[in-house]
């Protein structure tokens, strides 16, 4: 997800307003206008300040990393495909799991 689509889906998720951020953060409208239709980028000290004022990384501002939304929302399809297993499927489900956890750390 490209810099314009994730600062849209953030103010969208906050039910804010372009003016909202513009006023929390003191970034002039248009610029923020223009971040919104991905005509300019944000120099690193707005992105900052964007960042600071949604209270997300700016990893997760540029989109290099998933939102809590994006995470629970995986979370969510992997409860409702776990409520669809035998109870030996979730506990395998589970042991793959761990295993990939232990893997990955």
């Amino acid at each position: 997800m490209n810099f314009s689509n994730t600062l849209r889906r953030l103010l969208q998720d906050r039910n804010w307003r372009q003016a909202d951020l513009c006023r929390i953060t003191g970034i002039q409208t248009s610029l923020i206008s223009d971040y919104l239709r991905g005509k300019k980028s944000p120099t690193i000290g707005n992105a900052i300040l964007i960042a600071d004022a949604l209270n997300v990384s700016l990893d997760e501002l540029v989109g290099k990393e998933e939102s809590a939304h994006e995470k629970d929302e995986i979370f969510r399809e992997i409860c409702a495909a776990a409520a669809e297993l035998s109870d030996d499927g979730r506990r395998l489900l589970l042991d793959i799991a761990r295993t990939m956890t232990a893997y990955l750390h």
